[in-house]
Order: C-alpha cells, then sequence, then structure tokens
C-alpha cells in the first residue's frame, strides 16, 4: 500500500471514530430519566375504608300498599220524597263541609201533617185543663205554662214530669203522653228529609238524580273524607317486636314523587297461614292524596343498638363485609338485621373496625393492601 492510501484510511479511521463519540452523546441526552415513585407508596392496591361506629337508630321497615278512605259512608234514604236541588249539587267530586245540606227530599207533606199533630195535641191539652184544675189545683199554673208554649209551627218542649203516680195515671187516661212521644218521633222523623255532611269531604258516588221519586232504604251516593287517609299493608313476624301503634313512618308516592308522614293506626291480630304476615294499618293526611294511590315507604320501628349501616353491594354472601386487620383483607362475619332497598342494617361490627367502602375485583382473603379515607 503507497503512502497515499495509507493517509486515507487511516483519516477516514479517525472520521468514523469521532463521528461514533458525537452519536452516542446526543443519543444519551435524548433519553428520559425513568419516573420516580412518590414518596411513602408502597406498590400496595389502595382500598377506600372507614371505621365503623355502630349506634343506636329506628329500625326501618319497608311497605307498601294503596290508600282507602279513613271515614267513608254510603248514603241512604230513611224516608219517602221527590229528590229536591241543595244549595250545591248532589255530583260525584263535589265537596262539603261538616254541617251543609248533602240532599234534600220534599218535606212539605210531611211537615203539614207534622203541625196538624201538634195542633190536636193542643186541643187535647185544653181540654183536660178543668178537670185537671179541680183534681190538681196546685199544678194547674204548671200546665197552663206548658199549653202557652206549644205551637202548631214549633217543636214541643218537654213534657212537664208528674208529680205523683195520681197525676200520671190522670194524664194516661187522656191518651197525652202518647200524643206527645208521638209527635216528638214525627219532628224526628221530619230532620230525615235533610241529610247533612258528617264531616269535611266529597262525594265519590252518586246513584240519583235531581227530580227522582225516593224511596226508604235507596243508596243515594258514597261520600268520604277528603285528606285523611289509611294503607293497609303486612309485616312479617320477625319485624313484629319492632312494631307498636304510634309508630312513625314515611311515604311516597311512585308516581308523583311526594312525599308524606303517617304513623301506625293499628297492628291486626290475625296472622295470614300462607304468607306468615301480620296486616298493619297505617294512616296519613295529605290534599293531594286520593283514594285508591300506590304508596310505598318504610315504618321506623322500635330503635336498636349496636347498629352499622352499609350501603347493600358491600355485604357478602348475607353474612359477611369486607375488614382490614394489619395491613390485610379480612372477612369478618356480621349479623343481618335489616335490608332495605339501597342498604342493610348490621350488628357484631366492633367500634372501630376498618371496613372497606369499596369492593374492587381480584380481592382474596389476607391480601396485603393499604387503605384511605374517603
Amino acid at each position: 500500500m503507497n503512502t497515499g492510501s495509507r493517509r486515507f484510511v487511516i483519516l477516514l479511521s479517525a472520521l468514523v471514530f469521532v463521528g461514533g463519540v458525537i452519536g452516542f452523546q446526543l443519543l444519551s441526552r435524548q433519553k428520559t430519566a425513568p419516573p420516580r415513585k412518590p414518596p411513602g407508596e408502597t406498590g400496595l392496591p389502595t382500598l377506600v375504608a372507614t371505621p365503623a361506629d355502630p349506634g343506636t337508630v329506628p329500625v326501618p321497615i319497608p311497605f307498601q300498599g294503596r290508600t282507602t278512605a279513613l271515614e267513608k259512608v254510603d248514603l241512604f234514604a230513611e224516608v219517602n220524597g221527590l229528590f229536591l236541588e241543595s244549595a250545591r249539587p248532589f255530583k260525584e267530586g263535589m265537596a262539603f263541609r261538616k254541617g251543609e245540606v248533602l240532599a234534600r227530599l220534599d218535606d212539605r207533606e210531611a211537615a203539614l201533617a207534622l203541625h196538624g199533630q201538634r195542633a190536636s195535641f193542643l186541643t187535647s191539652l185544653a181540654q183536660m185543663m178543668p178537670d185537671l184544675r179541680i183534681e190538681f189545683p196546685e199544678r194547674s199554673d204548671t200546665w197552663e205554662q206548658y199549653i202557652r208554649s206549644v205551637h202548631p209551627e214549633k217543636a214541643l218542649n218537654p213534657l212537664p214530669q208528674a208529680a205523683s203516680d195520681r197525676e200520671k195515671y190522670f194524664l194516661a187516661a187522656r191518651n197525652i203522653p202518647a200524643q206527645y212521644y208521638a209527635i216528638r218521633s214525627a219532628e224526628e222523623r221530619l230532620t230525615k228529609y235533610r241529610i247533612l255532611a258528617p264531616f269535611d269531604g266529597a262525594l265519590t258516588q252518586v246513584d240519583v238524580q235531581t227530580g227522582t221519586l225516593i224511596r226508604p232504604g235507596q243508596r243515594l251516593g258514597t261520600y268520604l273524607r277528603t285528606g285523611q287517609f289509611e294503607v293497609r299493608s303486612t309485616i312479617s313476624l320477625r319485624d313484629m317486636p319492632f312494631v307498636r301503634p304510634g309508630s312513625e313512618a314515611s311515604l311516597e308516592s311512585e308516581d308523583t314523587g311526594e312525599a308524606f308522614q303517617g304513623r301506625v293506626i293499628r297492628i291486626g291480630d290475625i296472622l295470614d297461614p300462607s304468607t306468615q304476615m301480620v296486616p298493619v294499618f297505617l294512616s296519613l293526611q295529605g290534599a293531594s292524596l286520593r283514594e285508591g294511590m300506590y304508596v310505598r315507604g318504610r315504618i321506623y320501628g322500635r330503635p336498636d343498638s349496636g347498629i352499622v349501616i352499609l350501603p347493600k353491594d358491600l355485604l357478602i354472601q348475607g353474612e359477611k363485609v369486607w375488614t382490614i386487620r394489619d395491613s390485610s383483607l379480612v372477612f369478618h362475619p356480621v349479623t343481618l338485621v335489616r335490608s332495605t332497598r339501597t342498604d342493610v342494617l348490621l350488628k357484631d361490627l366492633p367500634e372501630g373496625t376498618l371496613v372497606v367502602r369499596k369492593v374492587i375485583p381480584g380481592l382474596y382473603e389476607g391480601m396485603k393492601v393499604s387503605w384511605i379515607q374517603p
């Protein structure tokens, strides 16, 4: 190899070496440093957990049912007569206040007959007075005062009491007591031509119209108290110790979403042998309530101690929950007291026990974990 060729090789080798060194430095500068772990990170799965805090809470008992009127009456006629129009129409849905006239029958004939009875009674009293002044002079002033109070168009005052058996027989012989009580009966019967509202409410059914000739015993319609209802539901035997008359309850209409407050008013004594359930009745009030409305809610029964409330999905197989002990996962057995749609009420969780509040896939007993509070 001549001298020129040797120099070319040496120069090329030097250039390759220098280029390699420069390229290595450039690549080294482009490398990213590996990420550092945050201070305190252990590398263990981190779970959300809170210490158990048992307390005394009312046991919620779910129920559902339909509303029925607390007071509901069927209206029947006790006398005959033409059905007349009242101050308010006798129509379904019409509301009345207590004491207002619900229905009215034509009583003119009955009223005139009663006037005639009172007039005949007055005649009998007047015919009796001459003999009474002779037989009982000391009683004449009392009876004369009573005669002056009798008027054919006014209700009779109470009949004076006989001062002796002899006076009683004297009056009976002249048919005075019989006429008096016949008139009082007719007066009472006259009041039945008007039916008054027994309470604030509304007509829910109407069976007659104005101008109808009504017979005794004929059904006129149905009237119920508005705003006050009751709900019939059932509870299990195991819930019986927690419920008593007066227990508070919260209810909700699934259709309107409106909430109501109620209370237990009575508990049935008969057990349904097929369902092993006992009937329970609740009262509730509300202007927007309607008969037949479907409601559901909870009865807040007798408070129980040592209760921990957890979300329903934390209960495993109905008898245990995940807890953390010495950084390890442990199944802790519990006693289920009551289950609702979203929560469970549990016992046998000592105070301070770390309960896992969010279960993730892949957990197993003995697994090492770290935890944080929510």
